[in-house]
């Protein structure tokens, strides 16, 4: 315990721990993971502190000017919190990066020691073992369970099952296959995202190479194994950025290879030549990877009109830029990125990206939340790397010792590819990530110590280190103090949401005698709540879940007496979420419903107010002009109000088909509305289709000519329906290919038509039949066999019991997960949407 070790030793477990377990980058932001990282980064710390306080014992600097590289960062952390909108989220993500910087230099520190060198002598060198080789044996050990544990989640948990999924699917006759680009099926594990699994590697396959040829015998065959089962892991993580950061890493190795290595130059040639085929073939056999290059094309011609991940992207860079730029002395503070992303998402966005926590490019990232210091910072970094590598390379000593030189090259290797990496994705923040780049710098200082002669020491002299172990203790103590409240709000939280999911369960039994005790856990969730907001006041994620979920109550159960107190209190607590943090829209999308649902004359007002403040965070985001319409039609200003509501229909136009427009409130301004759309898409050209499919739906002559004039598949076909044109039918009616093929064929069959309507239903929603679809299928036939054609089929209103109608509230996926809390509810918007199945499934492209 003195030394140390037993502290270091439960750091590198916790390490371990979330290197390994399954989801652990949204494990880590919940409870109680989240005391489990702390605390091993608190184990660093204090193992730190105990070797300075030991003046009878040296305390290893980096050198090669990596501790300037620290210094820098250090600093810029420091001023970044200071001068930062949200300090309190700055000093989080801060203690958190200086935990990380601290075990740097341990891990530095713990390599002189388990090697005991204070030699300079070069005879030996070329003999003896390299001082890092244990802890890159330990490191590319741990690379292999992960790689190995990797593989079999992935099989069991998401490739074996989406194929046995297929095979049922594919029976039907959708003859689909399995596709990378769709996120769920690439690997995951255990990470919890394809991407960070891919950053692991590019830190560990060069490793194994270096260790491959620094080891014989039975190592370099497990080494050998690591590579081979990396690169097949790397091929199913389907990482864009990871085979970006493979090929810099190939390109490396061959040109080490071809001047540093004692093989035939010739050799080498072909070997690079076979390396690089093979990268090619990977790529060609992964759908995704294959569509990188045209979706690159596309960005790089018109950003602002791609599409998929590289917009995302785009969109991520845009913000950081802009909100470096406003804050570029400073940066805006580290974790201030979710806090600001909305206020500087762009319009052209459209409903790309709504919300992010990260930039998703390390530089972009760190410039807008640490401004020019993290530019400086960077800059001395890559200085630093380069003058290590150019000092290796003329010391006499490294040129004497091959394993070491294997070792360097290595490390190198991952650094670059890595770094190549990091310029598509920011992954600090995961352990597994920062703990590999901890082990990886260590392990290049200590190289440059041993080999370039810089073996910088704080001294046995009372002076400095003495001072810096006692600023040192004081701050380890006050972050300590720091974090324990606002540990202990976490774990409040977590308690009260277990109490919130029995109080559910009870109330969700409709029994008397369990709403006592039901009640009770929901006022034991309030406490809890109420007592996370108390403790970190700066988080905006306990007030959100504490309104939202007290709202929602009071909405499912609007018969309990409790109910509008809950109501009431639900909006309060949402409108200090909004205080706390007023860039989310969310927040104020839940607060502006909620508002409409209260009965004081500033209630339409106030929700006006939250609507129009959540369009001007994301202008598109559905139902947002519509409730601006509602609360303007409640203070009588109706033009207005229809102007609104014209515009939700232009950004949704699929909106219009919704059973909720037969509503008393709505029925009398649908006439009104549907001419102010039309004025809007006869202005546009670019609208033809969908000025077609308005009129269509609202029964306007000549609306099948319309249709087939503007020369759409799905236009046409629906015309030929309408009309009951069978001579043009004839092949759909034989042999139906598409959704809505399969249901005009049923139509034109009604002997085959529940099949035919179950078959359509499976290909529309990729999904196989339940119960759920037994019940829409069965009414689309009744419905069918009654109908007098095939327009009133799909026009009639419907009544409000129809299975047809399906009611939903939007959820707010990833908002735990963005939010870095995982322990709460996934909430939805208020808004009740109601869609037409049949349009839904069937014809929803003609509305796109």
């Amino acid at each position: 315990m003195s030394t140390g070790r037993l502290i270091i030793q439960l750091g590198i477990a916790a390490y371990i721990l979330f290197t390994l377990l399954p989801d652990s980058s949204t494990q880590m932001v919940g409870f109680p993971f989240v005391l489990l990282w702390q605390v091993g980064l608190l184990c660093f710390a204090i193992a730190g502190l105990l070797n300075l306080w030991r003046k009878d014992k040296p305390f290893y600097l980096l050198g090669s000017s990596f501790d300037w590289v620290v210094g820098s960062g250090f600093v810029t952390l420091c001023l970044s919190t200071m001068f930062s909108q949200f300090p309190n989220q700055g000093m989080w993500y801060s203690l958190t990066a200086f935990g990380y910087l601290i075990a740097l230099y341990v891990t530095n520190n713990f390599l002189h020691v388990t090697d005991n060198i204070g030699h300079n002598s070069t005879s030996s060198n070329n003999s003896r073992d390299s001082g890092v080789l244990s802890i890159l044996r330990f490191q590319g050990l741990l690379g292999i369970a992960v790689i190995i544990e990797s593989l079999f989640l992935w099989t069991t948990q998401t490739w074996l099952p989406q194929l046995a999924q297929l095979a049922k699917l594919n029976q039907w006759g959708l003859n689909l296959n399995y596709d990378f680009s769709d996120l769920m099926s690439r690997n995951w594990a255990p990470m919890g995202h394809q991407n960070y699994v891919a950053g692991f590697l590019m830190l560990v396959l060069p490793l194994f190479g270096s260790l491959a040829i620094a080891q014989k015998g039975m190592w370099r065959s497990i080494w050998l194994l690591g590579i081979g089962l990396g690169l097949i892991d790397l091929y199913t993580t389907s990482s864009r950025g990871g085979f970006l950061g493979l090929g810099a890493i190939v390109l490396y190795a061959i040109i080490v290879a071809l001047f540093r290595s004692n093989v035939s130059r010739w050799l080498v040639i072909f070997g690079g030549t076979g390396a690089i085929t093979i990268f090619g073939l990977l790529i060609a056999a992964n759908n995704r990877l294959r569509s990188l290059i045209s979706g690159l094309l596309t960005s790089f011609a018109n950003p602002t009109q791609g599409s998929g991940e590289l917009l995302f992207r785009t969109i991520a860079a845009d913000v950081g830029w802009r909100m470096g730029l406003d804050h570029w002395l400073f940066g805006a503070g580290a974790g201030s990125a979710i806090m600001l992303y909305q206020q500087y998402r762009p319009q052209w966005a459209g409903r790309e990206a709504e919300i992010l926590f990260q930039l998703h490019s390390t530089p972009v990232h760190l410039w807008a939340e640490l401004g020019i210091g993290a530019v400086i910072t960077f800059v001395v970094l890559l200085v630093a790397i380069a003058s290590l590598f150019i000092k290796l390379h003329r010391s006499r000593s490294w040129q004497a010792h091959p394993q070491d030189q294997a070792i360097a090259y290595g490390l190198f290797g991952s650094l670059l590819g890595y770094g190549m990496l990091a310029i598509t994705d920011y992954q600090l923040d995961v352990p597994a990530i920062s703990g590999s780049l901890v082990i990886i710098f260590a392990a290049l200082a200590y190289l440059g110590q041993l080999h370039t002669g810089e073996l910088i020491t704080l001294g046995y002299y009372k002076q400095p280190r003495l001072w810096l172990a006692m600023i040192t203790t004081v701050y380890l103590v006050a972050a300590i103090a720091w974090l324990v409240p606002v540990n202990t709000a976490w774990q409040a939280s977590s308690v009260g949401f277990i109490y919130l999911s029995r109080a559910k369960v009870d109330l969700a039994n409709a029994k008397q005698e369990f709403l006592p005790e039901a009640i009770a856990a929901v006022d034991k969730f309030q406490d809890r709540l109420k007592l996370a907001n108390q403790l970190a006041p700066w988080e905006p994620y306990y007030p959100y879940q504490l309104g939202w979920n007290l709202a929602d109550l009071a909405l499912t159960y609007s018969n309990l007496p409790q109910a509008q107190t809950w109501q009431k209190e639900g909006l309060a607590w949402i409108k200090t979420a909004i205080a706390t943090n007023p860039n989310n829209e969310a927040a104020y999308n839940a607060a502006a419903w909620l508002s409409l649902q209260q009965t004081s004359s500033s209630a339409a007002p106030e929700a006006e107010t939250y609507f129009r403040r959540a369009l001007e965070l994301l202008p598109l985001k559905k139902s947002l002009y519509f409730g601006l319409g509602v609360s303007l039609l409640r203070q009588g200003k109706t033009a207005e109000a229809i102007k609104a509501i014209t515009t939700e229909v232009v950004n949704d136009p699929i909106f219009i088909t919704s059973p909720m427009w037969s509503d008393d409130t709505f029925q009398a301004l649908y006439p009104q509305i549907v001419a102010s759309v039309e004025r809007q898409y006869s202005s546009n050209p670019s609208q033809a289709l969908h000025l077609a499919a308005l009129r269509w739906w609202t029964g306007q002559p000549n609306a099948i000519t319309e249709l087939k004039q503007t020369g759409n598949p799905m236009a046409l076909l629906l015309a030929k329906a309408i009309a009951n044109d069978v001579d043009g039918l004839t092949s759909v009616k034989q042999n139906p290919q598409t959704p809505l093929e399969m249901v005009v064929s049923a139509w034109l069959n009604p002997n085959l038509r529940d099949k035919l309507l179950e078959r359509a239903y499976v290909f529309a929603s990729s999904s196989l039949p339940d119960e759920r679809s037994v019940a829409i299928v069965k009414a689309m036939s009744d419905r069918m066999n009654q109908a007098t054609n095939f327009d009133a089929w799909l026009r009639q209103p419907l009544p409000a019991n129809s299975p047809l109608i399906i009611n939903y509230r939007r959820a707010r996926l990833g908002f735990n997960v963005v939010s870095r809390h995982v322990d709460g509810v996934v909430p939805l918007d208020f808004f009740n949407v109601s869609d037409r199945a049949e349009i839904s499934f069937f014809l929803k492209d003609l509305f796109l």
